[in-house]
């Protein structure tokens, strides 16, 4: 089945979930919202929480905004279920790349050195179109805190910023 996910800038992504996936997802929501039928901005926050997202209260109430399409300041299901697809599909997301970071820190240091991650941005250079100097602006960008080694954060960082 194809949910679709709202963002507030007016964008929106499509993705699919089986029926067993919905079917879960329904229970989910039932056991937070018992008979009130809507989830408040609190039980939003206990379920992302028991689903393994540390949200602070203002990203919470973010997400309520941007998922409560009829403006009553609760999410039901319609409008949790899209939801919990855009996050599904970034866990996975972050999964994929965690195993791509695994297999690039070919030392298993758990961080990547910022000369072996030139190397790696040299050689996709032709493909995506890189400069020298747009390589140099990337791994100052990627080495956040500059101690010369990228991270999992900072790869994730860098792989998933448009």
């Amino acid at each position: 089945m194809k949910i679709t996910y709202y963002y507030p800038a007016g964008d929106e992504e499509t993705f699919e979930m089986t029926e067993e996936q919905i079917t879960v997802v329904r229970d989910v929501f039932d056991n937070y919202v018992g008979e009130d039928v809507y989830l408040s901005v609190k039980k939003l926050g206990d379920i992302m929480k028991d689903l393994g997202y540390n949200l602070k209260k203002q990203q919470i109430r973010s997400l309520m905004e941007t998922c409560d399409a009829d403006g009553s300041g609760t999410l039901d299901f319609d409008e949790f279920l899209p939801l919990v697809a855009h996050e599904m599909k970034k866990k996975e997301d972050e999964k994929f790349y965690f195993n791509l970071f695994r297999i690039l820190d070919k030392k298993k240091r758990g961080w990547i050195g910022v000369n072996d991650m030139r190397y790696i941005l040299e050689g996709m250079s032709k493909e995506l179109e890189l400069t020298t100097e747009e390589i140099d602006d990337m791994i100052t960008d990627i080495d956040e805190d500059g101690n010369g080694q990228v991270s999992f954060q900072e790869f994730l960082t860098l792989m998933t910023s448009e």
